[in-house]
C-alpha cells in the first residue's frame, strides 16, 4: 500500500470505535489496524468478545488493539475512556425494530450525544466520525423525490415513527429510521452550536446503504444484521424484513469501514456527510448471482425487482475517497455475494 501523505492525523494514533463487535465496528476496527492506527474498540461485554484481541493479535501484532466495556452507552459519562485517542468513531447503536419511538429513539439520541460530548471534553480527540444510515436519508418504499443532497432528510419517517399510538409492529422500520435521522440530526446541531469551543475538532458522518457482504469473522460473529440476509436465501428462505427492502443500493461492509478511515484522517473530509452508496440492486439480482454459483441448490422465487428510484449526489465523491485510500473503487455486487457465501 502506497504511503498516505494527506493525513491529518499521524499513523500509530490511538482511535476509540464504540461497538466493536458488530458487523460494521468491527471492520471499522480492522481498517483503521490497516491503515496503521492503534484501535480501543468498545463492548458491552470484553469476555464474550474476546475474541476481537486474539483475531487482531493474529493479524497486526500485540499491543495494536486494545476492548474496554461500556455496558450502557446512553448513561451519563459512559464514554470516559478517552485519554490519548486522537479520532472517536461511534457506530454503536440501538438496533431494535420496537414500534415505540418512546423506547428506543431517545437511547439512540442520548448515547450519540454522549460520544461526541466525551469527545468535545477531550482535548486529544481532533476528529469524530458519526455512523448514520440511508435511513436518515429516506426509507425504501419512498416515492421518487428527487437527488438525495447534503441536505436531505428522512422527515417522512420522523413523522410515521411518532405518530399516535397503537405501535403495530409495521412501525418498526419507521422507528428505527427516525432514530438515525434524529440522532444525526443532534450531532450536527451540537457540533454547530459548539464548534466556537472546539476549532480543532472535525466532525463528519457516514451514512451507509444496505450493506452486503462477509463479515469479519463468521465463526465468532455468525452472519449479524445485514449479513446475514444472503445466507437465508442460500437455505432456500426469505428474511423476515424482505417487505421493507424491496429496492435499495448496496455496499459492501469492508467499503463501508474504509469511508470511516478516510472521514477520520484525511485532511480535506471536513464537516461532510459521505454516502456509502455502491450501486443499485434488488434482490432479484441477488438471486440470479446465486443461482449461477450455485446451479445445484433451491433458492426461493424472485421476490423484489426493479431500482432504487432516488440519485444520490456524491456517490462519486465516496468512491474517489476509497481511491485516495489505495482502493479501486467499490466492490461488486458479484464478489461482495460471493464473499458472503463463502464459508456457507
Amino acid at each position: 500500500m502506497a504511503e498516505l501523505t494527506d493525513r491529518a492525523v499521524p499513523r500509530d494514533s490511538l482511535v476509540l470505535v464504540t461497538g466493536a463487535n458488530g458487523l460494521l465496528g468491527s471492520h471499522i476496527s480492522d481498517q483503521f489496524l490497516h491503515y496503521g492506527y492503534r484501535v480501543r474498540g468498545t463492548v458491552r461485554n470484553i469476555e464474550k468478545n474476546a475474541w476481537l484481541v486474539k483475531h487482531f493479535e493474529e493479524k497486526y501484532g500485540v499491543g495494536r488493539f486494545e476492548l474496554v466495556q461500556v455496558a450502557d452507552m446512553a448513561a451519563e459519562k459512559a464514554f470516559h475512556q478517552l485519554t490519548g485517542v486522537s479520532i472517536v468513531v461511534h457506530t454503536a447503536s440501538v438496533v431494535s425494530l420496537d414500534p415505540d419511538p418512546n423506547k428506543t429513539i431517545p437511547l439512540v439520541i442520548f448515547g450519540s450525544l454522549n460520544a461526541l460530548k466525551a469527545a468535545y471534553d477531550e482535548p486529544s480527540v481532533i476528529q469524530f466520525v458519526y455512523t448514520s444510515s440511508s435511513a436518515s436519508l429516506y426509507s425504501p418504499l419512498d416515492e421518487p423525490s428527487g437527488v438525495v443532497t447534503q441536505d436531505t432528510w428522512n422527515e417522512e419517517g420522523i413523522r410515521q415513527a411518532w405518530k399516535e399510538p397503537p405501535y403495530e409492529p409495521e412501525r418498526g422500520m419507521a422507528v428505527y429510521a427516525a432514530g438515525k435521522a434524529q440522532a444525526e440530526k443532534e450531532i450536527w446541531r451540537f457540533h454547530k452550536e459548539h464548534r466556537d469551543d472546539r476549532a480543532d475538532l472535525v466532525v463528519n458522518s457516514v451514512l451507509p446503504d444496505c450493506n452486503l457482504g462477509k463479515p469479519l469473522d463468521p465463526v465468532n460473529q455468525g452472519y449479524p444484521s445485514t449479513s446475514g440476509f444472503i445466507p437465508l436465501l442460500c437455505k432456500g428462505e426469505t428474511f423476515p424484513m424482505h417487505p421493507f427492502f424491496p429496492r435499495q443500493y448496496y455496499v459492501h461492509p469492508r467499503d463501508t469501514a474504509r469511508l470511516h478511515v478516510a472521514a477520520a484522517i484525511l485532511s480535506d473530509v471536513k464537516e461532510e456527510r459521505i454516502f456509502a452508496f455502491a450501486e443499485r440492486f434488488s434482490w432479484d439480482k441477488v438471486l440470479a448471482i446465486l443461482r449461477e454459483a450455485q446451479p445445484n441448490k433451491s433458492f426461493p422465487d424472485d421476490f423484489s425487482g426493479g431500482d432504487d428510484p432516488h440519485e444520490i449526489q456524491g456517490r462519486d465523491r465516496a468512491q474517489n475517497l476509497l481511491r485516495i485510500l489505495g482502493q479501486p473503487g467499490w466492490t461488486s455486487l458479484e464478489d461482495a455475494v460471493a464473499e458472503n457465501i463463502e464459508d456457507l
